[in-house]
C-alpha cells in the first residue's frame, strides 16, 4: 500500500512538472501531513479564513521550521482527487506561500 501511495504521489509531481514550462527549485524543507476528519479540516478552514469546504492547507510553523499540511485522508490510490489537493498543499510548501 505505501509503495503504491508514493507510486501516486510520483505521478503526481511528474504530471505537474511536464505542464509546467520551468519547473521550480525545491527548497529543503521539513513537512508534516496531518490527516484530519471532514469536521476538524472544516473548523480549520474557518480559523483560517478560508472557505468553510476547504479541502487543504499548508502553514508554516515557525518555532520547529517546517511545513505542516493538513487535509481530508485520500480515499485509496486511485482517489485521484484526494492525491491532487495534497499535490496543491505540498506546492504551497515549495513555493514558500502559506496560511498563517
Amino acid at each position: 500500500m505505501r509503495t503504491t501511495i508514493l507510486a501516486v504521489i510520483a505521478a503526481a509531481a511528474v504530471t505537474a512538472s511536464a505542464a509546467t514550462a520551468a519547473a521550480m527549485p525545491i527548497e529543503p524543507r521539513s513537512l508534516t501531513w496531518n490527516i484530519v476528519s471532514d469536521r476538524e479540516m472544516s473548523r480549520l478552514c474557518h480559523e483560517h479564513g478560508l472557505r468553510p469546504n476547504c479541502q487543504g492547507m499548508a502553514a508554516w510553523d515557525r518555532e520547529f521550521r517546517t511545513c505542516v499540511i493538513w487535509t481530508r485522508s485520500p480515499r485509496g490510490a486511485d482517489d485521484l482527487a484526494g492525491w491532487q489537493v495534497l499535490h496543491h498543499e505540498l506546492q504551497h510548501c515549495q513555493e514558500g506561500q502559506f496560511h498563517d
